[in-house]
Protein backbone atom coordinates (compact mmCIF):
# COMPACT_ATOMS: atom_id res chain seq x y z
CA UNK A 1 0.00 0.00 0.00
CA UNK A 2 1.24 3.25 -0.81
CA UNK A 3 1.90 6.15 1.78
CA UNK A 4 -1.11 8.06 0.01
CA UNK A 5 -3.20 4.88 0.12
CA UNK A 6 -2.49 4.59 3.61
CA UNK A 7 -3.36 8.15 4.72
CA UNK A 8 -6.51 7.52 3.05
CA UNK A 9 -7.34 4.40 4.38
CA UNK A 10 -6.83 6.08 8.05
CA UNK A 11 -8.27 9.40 7.10
CA UNK A 12 -11.65 7.44 6.10
CA UNK A 13 -11.26 5.43 9.61
CA UNK A 14 -11.18 8.38 11.56
CA UNK A 15 -14.34 9.87 9.75
CA UNK A 16 -16.03 6.75 10.24
CA UNK A 17 -15.18 6.83 14.07
CA UNK A 18 -15.98 10.70 14.69
CA UNK A 19 -19.62 10.42 13.16
CA UNK A 20 -20.27 6.92 15.11
CA UNK A 21 -22.05 7.11 18.32
CA UNK A 22 -21.32 4.63 21.19
CA UNK A 23 -23.18 3.74 24.03
CA UNK A 24 -22.72 0.36 26.20
CA UNK A 25 -23.91 -0.63 29.04
CA UNK A 26 -24.88 -4.05 30.84
CA UNK A 27 -28.55 -4.65 29.58
CA UNK A 28 -28.09 -1.38 26.76
CA UNK A 29 -26.16 -1.08 23.78
CA UNK A 30 -26.18 1.20 20.98
CA UNK A 31 -24.52 2.51 17.97
CA UNK A 32 -25.52 4.77 15.30
CA UNK A 33 -24.04 6.50 11.89
CA UNK A 34 -24.46 10.06 11.83
CA UNK A 35 -23.62 9.95 8.20
CA UNK A 36 -25.95 7.10 7.30
CA UNK A 37 -28.68 6.97 9.65
CA UNK A 38 -27.81 3.70 10.48
CA UNK A 39 -28.57 2.81 14.16
CA UNK A 40 -28.59 -0.63 16.15
CA UNK A 41 -30.11 -1.51 19.36
CA UNK A 42 -29.42 -4.59 21.35
CA UNK A 43 -28.66 -5.81 25.05
CA UNK A 44 -26.72 -8.16 27.05
CA UNK A 45 -27.17 -10.61 23.53
CA UNK A 46 -27.86 -9.38 19.78
CA UNK A 47 -31.00 -11.49 20.78
CA UNK A 48 -32.27 -9.39 23.55
CA UNK A 49 -34.22 -6.01 23.23
CA UNK A 50 -32.87 -3.59 25.92
CA UNK A 51 -36.14 -2.31 27.54
CA UNK A 52 -35.10 1.12 28.16
CA UNK A 53 -32.05 3.09 27.17
CA UNK A 54 -30.34 5.12 29.61
CA UNK A 55 -30.35 8.68 28.16
CA UNK A 56 -33.36 8.88 24.84
CA UNK A 57 -31.97 8.17 21.49
CA UNK A 58 -33.94 11.10 19.28
CA UNK A 59 -35.72 14.00 20.74
CA UNK A 60 -38.56 15.12 19.08
CA UNK A 61 -38.58 19.30 19.63
CA UNK A 62 -41.41 21.61 18.76
CA UNK A 63 -40.11 25.35 17.60
CA UNK A 64 -42.82 26.67 17.58
CA UNK A 65 -46.96 26.67 17.80
CA UNK A 66 -47.15 28.68 14.64
CA UNK A 67 -48.49 28.05 11.10
CA UNK A 68 -50.66 29.95 8.81
CA UNK A 69 -51.95 26.83 6.60
CA UNK A 70 -54.42 26.46 9.54
CA UNK A 71 -54.69 22.45 8.05
CA UNK A 72 -58.39 20.56 9.70
CA UNK A 73 -56.43 17.86 10.61
CA UNK A 74 -53.77 19.53 13.05
CA UNK A 75 -53.36 17.93 16.01
CA UNK A 76 -51.47 21.05 17.67
CA UNK A 77 -54.23 23.66 16.55
CA UNK A 78 -51.17 25.48 15.34
CA UNK A 79 -52.18 29.10 14.34
CA UNK A 80 -50.27 31.85 12.27
CA UNK A 81 -49.76 33.52 15.59
CA UNK A 82 -48.51 30.83 17.94
CA UNK A 83 -45.95 30.85 20.01
CA UNK A 84 -41.50 30.13 19.22
CA UNK A 85 -39.25 28.66 20.89
CA UNK A 86 -36.48 31.20 21.07
CA UNK A 87 -33.45 30.48 20.22
CA UNK A 88 -31.84 30.74 23.41
CA UNK A 89 -34.65 28.42 24.99
CA UNK A 90 -33.60 26.03 22.48
CA UNK A 91 -29.90 26.31 23.27
CA UNK A 92 -31.12 25.57 27.20
CA UNK A 93 -32.83 22.92 26.17
CA UNK A 94 -29.91 21.10 23.94
CA UNK A 95 -28.01 21.57 26.52
CA UNK A 96 -29.84 19.95 29.45
CA UNK A 97 -30.08 16.86 26.35
CA UNK A 98 -26.42 16.54 26.81
CA UNK A 99 -25.93 13.95 29.15
CA UNK A 100 -21.99 14.05 30.80
CA UNK A 101 -22.29 10.31 31.01
CA UNK A 102 -24.12 9.31 27.69
CA UNK A 103 -23.40 12.78 25.35
CA UNK A 104 -26.30 13.66 23.52
CA UNK A 105 -29.18 12.29 22.04
CA UNK A 106 -28.32 10.66 18.33
CA UNK A 107 -30.84 12.91 16.44
CA UNK A 108 -32.79 16.03 17.32
CA UNK A 109 -36.16 15.56 15.70
CA UNK A 110 -37.31 19.58 14.62
CA UNK A 111 -40.71 20.20 13.90
CA UNK A 112 -43.61 22.64 14.83
CA UNK A 113 -46.00 24.52 13.89
CA UNK A 114 -44.35 24.94 10.63
CA UNK A 115 -40.81 25.59 11.37
CA UNK A 116 -39.69 27.02 8.15
CA UNK A 117 -42.14 30.29 10.17
CA UNK A 118 -39.53 30.17 12.41
CA UNK A 119 -37.45 33.25 12.31
CA UNK A 120 -34.43 31.84 13.63
CA UNK A 121 -35.00 28.16 12.12
CA UNK A 122 -31.37 28.07 10.39
CA UNK A 123 -29.53 29.42 13.49
CA UNK A 124 -31.35 26.56 15.32
CA UNK A 125 -30.17 24.06 12.84
CA UNK A 126 -26.60 25.42 12.93
CA UNK A 127 -26.78 24.98 17.29
CA UNK A 128 -27.52 21.83 17.19
CA UNK A 129 -24.67 20.56 14.78
CA UNK A 130 -22.59 22.70 16.99
CA UNK A 131 -23.27 20.91 19.86
CA UNK A 132 -22.95 17.42 17.94
CA UNK A 133 -26.28 16.38 17.34
CA UNK A 134 -28.24 15.74 14.14
CA UNK A 135 -31.09 17.70 12.85
CA UNK A 136 -34.03 16.16 10.79
CA UNK A 137 -36.63 18.88 10.02
CA UNK A 138 -40.44 17.89 9.00
CA UNK A 139 -42.11 21.02 6.71
CA UNK A 140 -44.90 21.40 4.99
CA UNK A 141 -43.49 22.52 2.11
CA UNK A 142 -44.96 25.50 1.34
CA UNK A 143 -42.31 28.26 2.64
CA UNK A 144 -39.26 26.71 1.36
CA UNK A 145 -36.42 29.74 0.43
CA UNK A 146 -33.33 28.99 -1.39
CA UNK A 147 -31.44 29.63 1.90
CA UNK A 148 -33.49 26.98 3.45
CA UNK A 149 -32.50 24.74 0.98
CA UNK A 150 -28.49 25.52 1.49
CA UNK A 151 -29.57 25.24 5.61
CA UNK A 152 -31.13 22.33 4.86
CA UNK A 153 -28.17 20.67 3.14
CA UNK A 154 -25.27 21.84 4.97
CA UNK A 155 -27.37 20.80 8.20
CA UNK A 156 -29.73 18.60 7.94
CA UNK A 157 -29.58 14.72 8.56
CA UNK A 158 -33.03 14.40 6.47
CA UNK A 159 -35.74 16.54 5.55
CA UNK A 160 -39.35 15.09 5.09
CA UNK A 161 -42.69 16.64 3.57
CA UNK A 162 -45.76 16.26 5.55
CA UNK A 163 -48.70 15.50 3.12
CA UNK A 164 -52.24 13.76 3.06
CA UNK A 165 -52.45 13.62 -0.57
CA UNK A 166 -50.15 13.86 -3.45
CA UNK A 167 -50.62 16.86 -5.95
CA UNK A 168 -48.53 16.60 -8.83
CA UNK A 169 -48.43 20.42 -9.42
CA UNK A 170 -46.71 20.93 -5.45
CA UNK A 171 -44.65 17.99 -5.44
CA UNK A 172 -43.34 17.73 -8.38
CA UNK A 173 -41.26 21.04 -8.73
CA UNK A 174 -40.86 21.13 -4.87
CA UNK A 175 -38.78 17.45 -5.37
CA UNK A 176 -36.87 18.38 -7.77
CA UNK A 177 -35.57 21.70 -5.73
CA UNK A 178 -34.70 19.60 -2.91
CA UNK A 179 -32.23 16.66 -5.25
CA UNK A 180 -30.73 19.68 -7.06
CA UNK A 181 -29.66 21.05 -3.53
CA UNK A 182 -28.71 17.84 -2.44
CA UNK A 183 -31.16 17.50 0.19
CA UNK A 184 -32.08 13.69 1.19
CA UNK A 185 -36.07 13.79 1.31
CA UNK A 186 -38.53 11.89 2.79
CA UNK A 187 -42.51 12.00 2.55
CA UNK A 188 -44.28 11.76 6.17
CA UNK A 189 -47.83 10.76 4.42
CA UNK A 190 -50.84 11.26 7.00
CA UNK A 191 -52.37 7.73 7.29
CA UNK A 192 -56.57 8.46 7.58
CA UNK A 193 -59.49 6.92 6.20
CA UNK A 194 -60.11 10.08 4.16
CA UNK A 195 -56.67 9.35 2.47
CA UNK A 196 -56.32 5.22 2.31
CA UNK A 197 -56.84 5.37 -0.84
CA UNK A 198 -53.53 7.35 -1.51
CA UNK A 199 -51.80 5.33 0.77
CA UNK A 200 -52.70 2.38 -1.22
CA UNK A 201 -51.27 3.96 -4.49
CA UNK A 202 -48.25 4.99 -2.87
CA UNK A 203 -47.84 1.18 -1.95
CA UNK A 204 -48.66 -0.18 -5.24
CA UNK A 205 -46.44 2.24 -7.37
CA UNK A 206 -48.99 4.61 -8.61
CA UNK A 207 -46.83 7.30 -7.80
CA UNK A 208 -43.16 6.16 -8.80
CA UNK A 209 -42.54 8.26 -11.30
CA UNK A 210 -43.67 11.22 -9.64
CA UNK A 211 -41.70 10.81 -6.53
CA UNK A 212 -38.54 9.55 -8.04
CA UNK A 213 -35.59 10.58 -5.94
CA UNK A 214 -37.55 10.45 -2.58
CA UNK A 215 -35.47 8.61 0.03
CA UNK A 216 -38.50 6.93 1.83
CA UNK A 217 -42.38 7.42 2.60
CA UNK A 218 -43.02 7.39 6.45
CA UNK A 219 -47.18 6.55 6.66
CA UNK A 220 -47.98 8.46 10.25
CA UNK A 221 -51.04 7.35 12.15
CA UNK A 222 -53.85 9.79 12.28
CA UNK A 223 -54.89 11.15 16.14
CA UNK A 224 -57.97 12.87 17.11
CA UNK A 225 -56.22 15.49 18.97
CA UNK A 226 -56.22 19.27 18.70
CA UNK A 227 -58.23 20.14 14.58
CA UNK A 228 -57.82 16.54 13.71
CA UNK A 229 -61.58 14.99 13.66
CA UNK A 230 -62.52 11.06 15.04
CA UNK A 231 -64.42 10.68 12.27
CA UNK A 232 -61.23 10.22 10.20
CA UNK A 233 -59.57 7.65 12.28
CA UNK A 234 -58.49 4.53 10.27
CA UNK A 235 -60.63 1.31 10.84
CA UNK A 236 -60.36 -2.10 10.43
CA UNK A 237 -62.15 -2.76 7.15
CA UNK A 238 -61.49 -4.03 4.04
CA UNK A 239 -59.82 -1.29 2.38
CA UNK A 240 -57.34 -1.85 5.74
CA UNK A 241 -57.14 -5.51 5.36
CA UNK A 242 -56.06 -4.72 1.19
CA UNK A 243 -53.39 -1.55 2.08
CA UNK A 244 -51.82 -4.19 4.99
CA UNK A 245 -51.10 -7.02 2.20
CA UNK A 246 -49.74 -4.66 -0.01
CA UNK A 247 -47.25 -4.05 2.72
CA UNK A 248 -46.28 -7.52 2.42
CA UNK A 249 -46.42 -7.37 -1.53
CA UNK A 250 -45.77 -3.33 -2.75
CA UNK A 251 -45.52 -2.83 -5.93
CA UNK A 252 -43.32 0.54 -4.79
CA UNK A 253 -39.78 0.75 -6.00
CA UNK A 254 -39.50 3.63 -2.71
CA UNK A 255 -38.64 2.64 0.72
CA UNK A 256 -41.70 3.03 3.31
CA UNK A 257 -41.79 2.63 6.95
CA UNK A 258 -44.58 3.37 9.61
CA UNK A 259 -44.89 5.50 13.19
CA UNK A 260 -44.83 3.26 16.24
CA UNK A 261 -48.67 3.59 16.51
CA UNK A 262 -48.80 1.68 13.66
CA UNK A 263 -46.58 -0.95 14.64
CA UNK A 264 -49.36 -3.71 16.44
CA UNK A 265 -51.02 -3.65 13.43
CA UNK A 266 -47.92 -4.82 11.02
CA UNK A 267 -46.67 -7.46 13.75
CA UNK A 268 -50.26 -8.89 13.56
CA UNK A 269 -51.27 -8.84 9.96
CA UNK A 270 -48.60 -8.68 8.06
CA UNK A 271 -45.10 -10.69 7.46
CA UNK A 272 -42.88 -8.02 8.77
CA UNK A 273 -39.61 -9.83 10.71
CA UNK A 274 -40.38 -8.41 14.37
CA UNK A 275 -37.00 -8.22 15.11
CA UNK A 276 -36.31 -5.40 12.91
CA UNK A 277 -39.40 -3.17 14.82
CA UNK A 278 -39.61 -1.41 17.59
CA UNK A 279 -42.81 -1.01 19.69
CA UNK A 280 -43.49 2.22 20.86
CA UNK A 281 -40.50 4.07 21.70
CA UNK A 282 -42.01 7.26 23.53
CA UNK A 283 -40.60 7.81 26.39
CA UNK A 284 -38.45 4.47 26.66
CA UNK A 285 -35.42 5.45 23.40
CA UNK A 286 -37.28 9.19 22.63
CA UNK A 287 -38.60 12.09 24.30
CA UNK A 288 -40.87 15.31 23.11
CA UNK A 289 -40.00 18.55 24.51
CA UNK A 290 -42.54 21.43 22.90
CA UNK A 291 -41.90 24.76 22.72
CA UNK A 292 -43.08 25.99 25.67
CA UNK A 293 -40.24 23.42 27.29
CA UNK A 294 -42.93 20.80 28.60
CA UNK A 295 -41.44 17.52 28.73
CA UNK A 296 -43.56 14.53 27.36
CA UNK A 297 -43.29 11.16 26.16
CA UNK A 298 -44.14 11.91 22.84
CA UNK A 299 -46.51 14.81 21.05
CA UNK A 300 -49.58 13.57 21.10
CA UNK A 301 -49.75 12.54 25.05
CA UNK A 302 -52.77 14.38 26.39
CA UNK A 303 -53.25 15.51 29.84
CA UNK A 304 -51.01 16.54 32.91
CA UNK A 305 -49.61 13.18 34.29
CA UNK A 306 -46.99 12.83 32.56
CA UNK A 307 -46.06 16.43 31.37
CA UNK A 308 -43.00 17.71 33.16
CA UNK A 309 -41.26 21.13 32.84
CA UNK A 310 -37.77 21.98 32.30
CA UNK A 311 -37.74 25.08 34.65
CA UNK A 312 -39.37 23.01 37.32
CA UNK A 313 -36.86 20.02 36.61
CA UNK A 314 -34.18 19.05 35.42
CA UNK A 315 -33.94 16.45 31.99
CA UNK A 316 -32.07 14.36 33.68
CA UNK A 317 -34.75 13.77 36.66
CA UNK A 318 -37.26 13.92 34.06
CA UNK A 319 -35.47 10.92 32.17
CA UNK A 320 -34.24 8.76 34.97
CA UNK A 321 -37.27 9.48 37.71
CA UNK A 322 -40.27 11.22 36.50
CA UNK A 323 -41.07 8.64 33.78
CA UNK A 324 -41.17 5.54 35.58
CA UNK A 325 -45.07 5.76 36.46
CA UNK A 326 -45.39 6.37 32.50
CA UNK A 327 -42.84 3.19 31.79
CA UNK A 328 -45.11 0.86 33.94
CA UNK A 329 -48.10 1.74 32.48
CA UNK A 330 -47.09 1.43 29.25
CA UNK A 331 -45.54 -2.46 29.93
CA UNK A 332 -48.85 -4.16 30.17
CA UNK A 333 -49.05 -7.58 29.07
CA UNK A 334 -50.85 -7.11 25.37
CA UNK A 335 -54.39 -8.99 25.71
CA UNK A 336 -54.36 -10.45 21.81
CA UNK A 337 -53.32 -13.64 21.34
CA UNK A 338 -51.17 -13.02 18.36
CA UNK A 339 -47.88 -14.77 17.47
CA UNK A 340 -45.71 -11.80 18.46
CA UNK A 341 -47.55 -10.02 21.04
CA UNK A 342 -44.62 -10.40 23.46
CA UNK A 343 -43.20 -7.66 21.25
CA UNK A 344 -46.23 -5.07 21.82
CA UNK A 345 -46.54 -2.52 24.16
CA UNK A 346 -50.73 -3.08 23.88
CA UNK A 347 -51.23 0.20 21.95
CA UNK A 348 -51.46 4.07 22.53
CA UNK A 349 -52.41 4.76 26.29
CA UNK A 350 -53.84 8.11 25.26
CA UNK A 351 -55.47 7.59 22.14
CA UNK A 352 -57.58 4.40 22.62
CA UNK A 353 -59.23 4.32 19.14
CA UNK A 354 -55.98 4.35 17.45
CA UNK A 355 -55.29 0.79 18.84
CA UNK A 356 -57.01 -1.39 15.97
CA UNK A 357 -54.90 -4.52 16.85
CA UNK A 358 -56.79 -4.47 20.43
CA UNK A 359 -60.58 -4.81 18.27
CA UNK A 360 -60.23 -7.23 15.65
CA UNK A 361 -58.58 -10.56 17.86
Amino acid sequence: MSSAQHKLKHTNRKRLQSNTVRRHSENYNFVGNKLSGLTLRWGQTLQENPEVAPWPELADISISNRCSKGCDFCYKCSTADGDFLSLEQYSEVLKQLISPKWGPPFQIAIGGGEPTEHPELIEILKTTRKLGMIPNLTTNGENISATHMRAFRKFCGAVAISETSIDPDKIKPLLSQMRKAGVCTNLHFLLSRRSLQTAIGLLRGDYNQLLQGLNAIIFLTHKPMGRASPNDNLRFDEEMKFFLSLVDKPSSGIRFGFDACFVPLLLKHTGIDSRFVDSCECGFFSVYIDEKMNVKPCSFSTGSEFLFNLSDYSFNTIWQIRFEQYRKRMNQVCTNTCKVSNMCRGGCIFHESVNLCKHNN
